[in-house]
């Protein structure tokens, strides 16, 4: 999967929380199978700049796709979409 620019999928002006948005796009993706199970996501601070917000925005995100049981969080080697 290619990961281009993904600004425009995040309303940043709008009323829902940017953590929320990021989450929903990916776990979009996961769903869809454009994200394969072992597929590798880009680090905390790419997504962040793909995304145009915050790092810590990113790191909620991943937390909660983690706790949905979608992805695995492994310090030191990566995010990985759950098999």
């Amino acid at each position: 999967m290619a990961w281009d620019d993904r600004r425009d999928r995040i309303e940043h002006d709008g009323p829902e929380l940017l953590w929320v948005q990021v989450a929903r796009d990916l776990r979009a993706d996961i769903e869809s199978g454009a994200l394969a199970p072992g597929a590798k996501l880009p680090n905390e601070s790419e997504l962040a700049a793909l995304y145009g917000v915050a790092r810590v925005t990113v790191r909620t995100a991943l937390a909660s796709l983690r706790d949905e049981g979608l992805v695995t969080v492994t310090v030191g080697r990566g995010t990985y979409v759950r098999r």
